[in-house]
C-alpha cells in the first residue's frame, strides 16, 4: 500500500496518494504512481492547497489506557474501559442511509470520505471506547510504547474537496486529533471503503514548509470497493524524509505480518526513502475479514 508516494508528490510537488487493496498513499513526492495493493490506479499531480507552514493542532485527550501490546493486545485492551463509557455501537454518521461513491475526475479513486447524506468528512473516521472496538469490522488499536506523549492526526487521504490532500493542515480538513499519554492506548475504527492515514509524532505533529502533516505515517486502506473488498496498512516516513524531517518510530501488525520504522527511518516491510516506486509493501488483508491493526507509536525496537 502506498499512501505517502503520491501525498508526499502532494507534499513536495503538489500531489498526493492514497492506500488501496492496499494502494499507497505517499507515492513519490517526485512522480505520479500508479496506486493499489495489487492493480495501479494514476493519480495526477494537484495544486497544493492553501496550509498555514507552521505546525500547530489543538491535542484532544484520548479516553482510555491500556497496558503494553502483547501479541493480542487488542482484546486485553478492550476489557480496561472507563465504566462510564456506553457499551453500544456507535454507529457512523450516514451508516444507514445509501451512500454514493464519488470518483475524482474519473482518475483518483475516492472511497468513503464520510461526507454523504449530510454527514461532516472525516465523521468516517472515529474514536471509541475500548470495550466495544469488536463490534466495529475495521479497527486500530494506537499504543504510546514511548516515554513522551505523542499527538495522532487521522484523516481521510481525499481531503473536504475530494482532492489528494485530506493530510494537509488547511481550515477545510479537520482531522481527527487526539493525545496518546505514555501507555496509553486509542481506538479508531473506520466504515467499510475508508482509505486514510493517522500520521504521529512527540507532542505535535510537524507540517512540511507546505502545511503537510509529516511525523510518521500509519497508512490503512478498508474493504477497498475497487480492489474486491481487500484492506491492507502500512508505516511509512516518506513524507518526512522528503523534507528532512525527524522520523519516530512506527510499527503495524495484525494478521500475521507486521510493518515496522525504527527511529530516524530505518523500515522493514514499510516505505522509507528511496522506495517511492514500490508498491505492494506492509499489510494485505483478504477479502471479507476484519481488519484488527495494533499500532505501537514511538516505536524504538524493544517496546
Amino acid at each position: 500500500m502506498q499512501l505517502t508516494n503520491i501525498l508526499v508528490l502532494a507534499g513536495v510537488l503538489g500531489a498526493s496518494a492514497m492506500p488501496s487493496g492496499h494502494a499507497h498513499l505517499h507515492r513519490s513526492a517526485h512522480q505520479q504512481r500508479d496506486l493499489k495493493f495489487f492493480k495501479a490506479e494514476k493519480h495526477f499531480p494537484l495544486p497544493i492547497p492553501a496550509a498555514t507552514t507552521t505546525s500547530s493542532s489543538v491535542a484532544i485527550p484520548s479516553s482510555t489506557t491500556a497496558p503494553e501490546p502483547a501479541k493480542s493486545s487488542a482484546a486485553a485492551t478492550e476489557e480496561q474501559d472507563d465504566s462510564n463509557s456506553t457499551d453500544e455501537y456507535i454507529p457512523f454518521c450516514g451508516e444507514n442511509n445509501k451512500s454514493k461513491r464519488v470518483t475524482y475526475a474519473q482518475i483518483m479513486y475516492t472511497g468513503n470520505t464520510g461526507d454523504a447524506n449530510g454527514c461532516e468528512w472525516n465523521s468516517n473516521l472515529m474514536t471509541v471506547p475500548n470495550k466495544i472496538a469488536h463490534k466495529y469490522h475495521n479497527r486500530m488499536f494506537y499504543t504510546n510504547v514511548a516515554d513522551v506523549p505523542y499527538q495522532v492526526v487521522c484523516a481521510n487521504k481525499m481531503g473536504y474537496d475530494h482532492g489528494l490532500n485530506g493530510m494537509f493542515k488547511t481550515p477545510s480538513n479537520k482531522q481527527l486529533v487526539f493525545t496518546l499519554q505514555p501507555g496509553e492506548t486509542q481506538v479508531v475504527v473506520a466504515a467499510a471503503n475508508t482509505q486514510g492515514v493517522c500520521a504521529f509524532a512527540p507532542e505535535e505533529v510537524p507540517t512540511t514548509v507546505n502545511g503537510q502533516f509529516a511525523g510518521n505515517w500509519a497508512e490503512f486502506d478498508f474493504e477497498n470497493s475497487s480492489n474486491g473488498g481487500w484492506s491492507g496498512a502500512d508505516c511509512s516516513s516518506l513524507v518526512a524524509q522528503a523534507a528532512d524531517m525527524d522520523v519516530p518510530g512506527c510499527q503495524i501488525c495484525g494478521h500475521g505480518t507486521c510493518s515496522t520504522i525504527l527511529p530516524g527511518g530505518f523500515g522493514t516491510n514499510a516505505y522509507t526513502k528511496g522506495m517511492e516506486a514500490l508498491d505492494g509493501i506492509g499489510l494485505n488483508i483478504k477479502d471479507g475479514q476484519p481488519a484488527i491493526l495494533e499500532i505501537k507509536v514511538g516505536y524504538a525496537g524493544k517496546n
